[in-house]
């Protein structure tokens, strides 16, 4: 019985659905609205994958530019604090790899283009016996057996099968942007934790003798408007004292606003929702796109034991068992980054004081520091 996906979304998840259906010769078809054009712009941004990640986009055989990470140090930007993780204290070769957005998207699209329709939107669907019926754009109507929704925040289609279950918006900003920093290693990460800043530092495209890093920098919603690229310097001096380098801006500055999210479903008959359809979070953890590939990878297996027992592949209690699998840690992942979060911004002393003892402690024990790091990197599951 030959059965068919039929994805709403383009972007880096979606495309990375349609590599693993691929794989497992499940046919699907990508509908995206948006021409796939690189802004000016784009070669900014980052994204940073762990280990579990970059091995399944080996297996795919997506290749393009990457930066390893094989030692990340936190500081408390307000005390003596710090903790550090290295890829050897959990006998792994890294802890993850940062890309370019603009470089990851293009190679996910090479591998997927032939499946792909740009330029036409998903404007509505309706559930029949053999899946759904999908009303485009450009006024065609497709059938599938499934429907996945992997267009990013706010989808209408996400919202007319599920509601929010959580919703928070931090009143912070994330600012991006790219450095040099002579001083510091090209294969550290660094992350300081400044009153109620969190300014992060990836080793970013060093292909080259330069020590370049991507910067994300969540800052309250006052000091991002005020800051600029004529004034920037002035507001990292604090960042260029703790860690005893230079930092020299060499691109435009991005802002994104920073807010949480999850749906209290993922599913109903022949439809469900992955990654930031589904479910958003802080990025102090980097964790965002990982939850998304991961729900790409459970689905896309799910989608496989259905179709290989000759079972309906948009059967809600087939897709109920992705649910199962992926709601739960992706829940626990918002919270405790949630929580994390609200640690961080306390302004009372004794906090402070605990924050730097806790740091200072959890630097201490090996073993703490090897099961975060396994569950960060994606091998271990919480």
């Amino acid at each position: 019985m030959s059965q068919s996906v039929l994805i709403s979304g383009g972007g880096i998840v979606g495309s990375f659905l349609g590599l693993e259906l691929a794989a497992r010769e499940i046919p699907f078809k990508i509908i995206e609205k948006k021409p796939f054009a690189p802004s000016i712009n784009d070669h900014i941004r980052s994204l940073t994958l762990n280990l579990s990640a970059c091995e399944r986009l080996d297996y795919l055989g997506v290749t393009t530019i990457s930066s390893l990470i094989q030692r990340m140090k936190v500081f408390d930007g307000s005390g003596s604090g710090k903790l550090s993780f290295d890829c050897g204290e959990a006998n792994i070769d890294f802890l993850a790899k940062v890309f370019s957005f603009n470089d990851l998207r293009e190679a996910l699209l090479r591998k997927v283009e032939s499946s792909v329709s740009v330029g036409d939107e998903i404007t509505s669907f309706k559930q029949i016996d053999s899946g759904i019926q999908a009303s485009l754009s450009n006024g065609s109507i497709l059938e599938s057996n499934l429907l996945v929704i992997a267009e990013g925040r706010n989808s209408n289609l996400a919202q007319s099968i599920a509601s929010e279950n959580f919703s928070k918006d931090y009143e912070q900003v994330a600012k991006t942007f790219l450095v040099e920093i002579p001083e510091l290693n090209r294969k550290e990460a660094i992350q300081v934790f400044h009153e109620k800043e969190i300014f992060a530092l990836m080793p970013y495209r060093n292909g080259t003798e330069i020590n370049q890093f991507s910067v994300v920098w969540s800052m309250p919603k006052d000091l991002a408007l005020d800051l600029s690229l004529a004034n920037i310097s002035t507001h990292l001096q604090k960042f260029e004292k703790k860690l005893s380098c230079n930092i020299k801006v060499i691109s435009e500055l991005l802002s994104f606003p920073l807010s949480a999210h999850h749906l209290d479903t993922y599913c109903d008959h022949g439809v469900c929702i992955i990654a930031d359809a589904a479910h958003s979070i802080h990025p102090l953890a980097g964790q965002g796109i990982n939850l998304g590939i991961s729900d790409a990878i459970i689905l896309a297996e799910e989608i496989e034991r259905a179709a290989n027992s000759n079972k309906d592949i948009g059967q809600l209690a087939f897709l109920k068992k992705y649910e199962l699998r992926r709601k739960a840690l992706n829940a626990s992942m918002i919270k405790g980054v949630d929580l994390l979060f609200n640690l961080f911004q306390q302004d009372n002393p004794y906090f402070r004081l605990g924050r730097n003892f806790g740091l200072k402690m959890v630097d201490k024990f090996s073993f703490l520091k090897k099961n975060f790091i396994l569950h960060a990197s994606g091998i271990q599951k919480i």
